[in-house]
Order: structure tokens, then sequence, then C-alpha cells
């Protein structure tokens, strides 16, 4: 299915003031977890980010993330370009593995019921990915890959960490315990609405290119571009991590001698 962006009216408008502006509320709310974590780490809400190379490592797919969302797949979209568009999904790919391996503290944070929806929606988002890239290319299905999908990782920020503070703490949480269905719920619900918002052309920036856009053929030195920044991508993701496992083990300490102990000779077998 494809088409263009339909008439400009009050309903449209009021959808893409909101989509708008929960986008930019997730992307400060990045920026912000990034400032914390060089500058007040105490105020994080995962501590695992306090470590340096944690930090750096969400720094990078927040880069990456930003990228491909405002970036590349909008302009590999408006041109017709597969090989832009999948170059920005897997960079996308490549940078979100260690966070979500190592750094992923969402029950902790936002409880069971967050932790677990988190991860049958990410199984959920690698199927349709799938299943999209084996189906005949259909732009409009590119166009809610990257408006919905890739776009919900700023969406629910916002609101989900708002809603959190309702029940950080024990007390508040024993007061509150319904607070954790709560911020689901609010989440949940925003899925499908952003589904539907872009399902039905309400977002005015988002368009899907119309029938008469050529498709665009690929120069030798863009598909060498492409390969080549996912290559070294998936190096430094890769290095950045093992640094960051490193660092978590702790370096032995040495015993404090006497300082009138005499260093011990090495025992030695007489043959």
């Amino acid at each position: 299915m494809t088409g263009l962006l339909g008439a400009v009216n009050a309903g449209s408008l009021l959808i893409t003031i909101v989509y708008s502006a929960l986008l930019a509320w997730g992307f400060s709310v990045g920026l912000r977890q990034i400032y914390q974590g060089y500058r007040a780490p105490q105020e994080l809400l995962n501590p695992l980010f306090t470590n340096r190379w944690a930090i750096r490592l969400f720094a990078l797919h927040i880069f990456v993330v930003s990228a491909a969302l405002f970036v590349i797949c909008p302009l590999a979209i408006a041109y017709k370009s597969t090989l832009w568009f999948w170059g920005g999904v897997a960079a996308l790919l490549f940078s979100s593995m260690p966070i979500a391996s190592y750094l992923n503290r969402n029950p902790q944070s936002f409880g069971g019921l967050i932790g677990r929806w988190v991860v049958l929606r990410n199984f959920f988002e690698y199927s349709v990915f799938i299943v999209v890239g084996a189906m005949t290319v259909d732009w409009f299905h590119y166009y809610i890959l990257v408006w919905w999908l890739i776009a919900y990782r700023y969406l629910d920020v916002g609101p989900r960490r708002l809603l959190q503070t309702l029940y950080n703490t024990p007390e508040k949480k024993a007061a509150r315990p319904w607070a954790p269905i709560l911020n689901w719920a609010v989440i949940a619900t925003l899925y499908v609405l952003a589904f539907l918002a872009v399902y039905y052309h309400k977002i005015l920036f988002a368009k899907v290119p119309g029938a008469s856009v050529a498709t665009h053929v690929p120069a030798r030195w863009e598909i060498g571009l492409v390969w080549g920044f996912n290559f070294a991508l998936v190096l430094l993701t890769w290095t950045m991590t093992r640094r960051y496992t490193d660092s978590l083990v702790a370096k032995p300490t040495a015993v404090p001698q006497a300082p009138d102990a005499r260093p011990q000779r090495p025992l030695t077998l007489n043959h």
C-alpha cells in the first residue's frame, strides 16, 4: 500500500504535535541520561550507567538511533533506497545488542510487568522486521517500520519515566500497588495509538514516496560505505563491550609486606 500525505486538518495537526512532543521528550531523556552518567551519576535511574564504558555504549546507541530515525531511514524511504534503509536498521540493531544484553534493568526500574512487556515487544518487532525484509519491497511497510517501531524507542520514554515516579520507592510502591499496572497500560496504549496514527497518515512530516519516484540504484561507493560503516560499528561495539565487561572484573590487590620482610627465594629442585 502506497500513498502520499493527505490534506492537513486540525486532527492531523494535533496528532503531529503530540507525536513530535513525545519524540522530543524521549530524546531529551536520553541526552539527560548521558549527562547524568558523566556529571551526576547519583541521579541515574539505572545505576549500571555509572560505569564509564556503559555510558559510552549508551551514548553511541543514542547517536545511532537518532541518525537512523531522523536522517538515514527517512531519506532512504524518500529516495527508495533499500541499501540505506536496511543499512540504518542494521546499525540500530548492532548498537542495541550490548544495551539489551548487559545494561537492561527495566524489571528493576519499572516493574516485572513492563520488563516482560519490553521482552515480548522486542521479539515481536524483530519478527516484523524479518517478515518485511523477506517480502516484496513495499515502501508503505518501510514507512510503518520507521515511524512506528523505530520511533517508539523515543515515544514511550517520557511517559514511562514520569509514571515511574509514582512508585520509585518501596514506600510509594506499597501505597500505590496499582501504579506499575497504570504505567504499563499507558505505554501499551501509546504503542497502539502510535501505530494507528502512522497507518492512517496522521503524522504530517512522515510520508510514503509516490509511485512516480524512481527506485534508487546505489553506486559502488555507497555499498562500500554502508557495509564499511556497519563493519566498523560491529568492531567498535564489540571492543567497547569487552572494555565494559573487563572493567567489572575486580583487580587483585597486592598483599602488603612488613618493612623488614626479606624477599623469599623461589623454591628449586636439585637434580
